[in-house]
């Protein structure tokens, strides 16, 4: 994607990272937020589906270099819904 590591500071390539993906989205049509994909904000219900859906109900975690727990996805799911 074109970023250069910040070695003094991962947030600030990490940052980065994350917009140069969101840029590349957009580039081809593809939403970066639920309200782009949707139309709208997604409510707190829809909220929990998605959080119970990809957690198994809260039976199960996600992700192999950083686990994800239920709530990690709920928070993940409401800053993408900005």
């Amino acid at each position: 994607m074109g970023v250069t590591n910040d070695f003094k500071s991962p947030e600030h390539t990490a940052l980065a990272g994350i917009e140069a993906m969101e840029d590349f989205y957009r580039a081809i049509g593809m939403p970066v937020s639920i309200c782009e994909l949707i139309g709208r904000q997604a409510t707190d219900e829809e909220i929990k589906l998605m959080t119970d859906k990809c957690s198994s109900g809260g039976s199960a975690t996600t992700g192999n270099l950083k686990v994800l727990h239920r709530d990690d996805m709920k928070n993940i799911y409401r800053m993408a819904n900005r």
